[in-house]
């Protein structure tokens, strides 16, 4: 090991008073803490730590408090395991890193601890430490853990203190596992997953709280690679409570976006669509499943796309959006001050396919440019719609669901084929143009309609 384990002097003891042992502060300002039977005065600590792990090295509770002096790595297949009680201080920007750099790599952190023995990371000295970073195919296990003050400078420019990223190819690389784990106070986002990286299979209890920046006020940014891992938890109390998404490429898995108690905000600039469905049409098609109750935010300008590949035209996506009468699924802008026209709406650019269905729903702002110039029997210019759709569908797939503040059309039937009436089974609230739009018939009425 590389560990530096020197004898507590009395120099020692006043640079670290109040900082090195579990649940010697005072519980009412500072929540989660253990008790002092449960998590004992350390006796062999503090530990210094400025060298990469190698092997298996082990960060004891009794050596405790583990200083992290400079960043270090847990690279070439070294595990470094922290047992419950341990406390790891971090000085100024200084980081731990999984399987980073030189990857390919890999590394593994283990800090499962227990409600009553629990594991903390913060700063010596009050400092502003970086973070805990883990890069795929590197592995973090985290459970009962508390992160205090994180997001200095480290490898995500966001200001994240923990932070998890892939190596940007599929299948999403679910390397960082978490339960009941707290990020409090980080510079930026408490927790950033990027580069098709995601939560590990069981992860729950996540809690982020105040943190954020002006630049970066959310407590998680993820792409949408991760957006079907992302764990229950509490996610209030942030400069801005939104799980921001940011596009890389385009969700090509099965996913669910889950009611995790805040709105999801999408995109950052107009370009930032959120794209579902796969590139081959050969392989089986994607299903993105949205839970009753959540609440998507479009950045102005973009829009949410199920896209077909080549040949038959047909979606390689389907998009299951079912709510309840008591728990829509909200659709809106992501402006600071919401109007009609801020973002584009639903895209379906094939077939829609058998399986989509949106029910109790609300889409709203909708009526932003879709450079569209689609087909039509209606005596219109435009093709901007809350829902538009360049192929015949199978059925009125969107069923009691309210179209509010559009500055365009309801429903773009934007193709040649038969009407289907999206009007009856709809309600539309403030919009500036048709409810529903003709698609273009074998015979147009002669004159044309202004609507259907």
């Amino acid at each position: 090991m590389h560990a530096r384990t020197l004898a507590t002097s009395l120099s020692i003891a006043l640079l670290l008073t109040g900082a090195s042992a579990c649940g010697d502060e005072d519980p009412d300002t500072i929540p989660d803490r253990p008790t002092p039977a449960a998590c004992p005065a350390p006796q062999g600590g503090p530990t210094f730590h400025d060298r990469d792990v190698e092997g298996h090295e082990v960060w004891s509770a009794d050596a405790s408090p583990h200083v992290v002096t400079e960043t270090i790595s847990v690279r070439d297949g070294a595990v470094l395991t922290i047992e419950p009680c341990a406390v790891v201080q971090l000085a100024d920007g200084r980081s731990i890193d999984v399987a980073f750099p030189g990857t390919p790599t890999t590394g593994t952190l283990i800090a499962e601890a227990t409600a009553d023995r629990p594991i903390r990371f913060e700063g010596l000295d009050g400092a502003r430490w970086g973070q805990l970073f883990v890069q795929s195919p590197g592995t973090a296990r985290l459970a009962h853990v508390t992160f205090d003050d994180g997001g200095g400078d480290g490898v995500d420019p966001s200001g994240a203190t923990l932070a998890a990223h892939g190596d940007g190819t599929l299948p999403t690389q679910r390397g960082l596992f978490v339960d009941h784990v707290t990020v409090r106070g980080s510079l930026g986002p408490g927790v950033s997953v990027r580069r098709m990286a995601g939560f590990a299979a069981g992860s729950t209890a996540l809690v982020v709280t105040g943190s954020g920046n002006d630049e970066h006020p959310y407590p998680i940014e993820i792409a949408e690679s991760a957006l079907g891992s992302l764990p229950d938890g509490t996610y209030t109390g942030n400069l801005r409570d939104e799980i921001f998404v940011s596009p890389e490429s385009r969700i090509q898995e099965d996913a669910t976006i889950r009611d995790v108690g805040v709105p999801y905000h999408v995109g950052s600039s107009d370009r930032d669509h959120l794209t579902v469905g796969r590139y081959d049409a050969d392989d089986d098609f994607v299903t993105l499943t949205i839970e009753p109750g959540v609440e998507l935010a479009f950045h102005p300008g973009t829009s949410i796309r199920i896209e077909h590949s080549t040949g038959d035209f047909l979606a390689t996506a389907a998009l299951v959006a079912v709510g309840t009468a008591d728990r829509p699924i909200v659709f809106r802008s992501a402006a600071d001050a919401p109007a009609p026209g801020d973002w584009v709406g639903l895209w379906f650019g094939g077939i829609v396919r058998d399986e989509t269905r949106i029910r109790h729903a609300r889409i709203e702002h909708t009526g932003a440019d879709c450079g569209c110039v689609l087909l039509t029997c209606s005596d219109v210019s435009q093709f901007e719609g809350a829902v538009i759709m360049t192929q015949p569908p199978p059925s009125t797939f969107v069923t009691d669901t309210v179209i509010s503040e559009a500055s365009a059309h309801g429903f773009v039937l934007g193709y040649d084929g038969p009407m289907l009436d999206f009007e009856a089974a709809n309600t539309f609230e403030d919009v500036g143009g048709c409810a529903m739009t003709l698609p273009r018939m074998s015979v147009c009425p002669d004159p044309r309609p202004g609507c259907r």
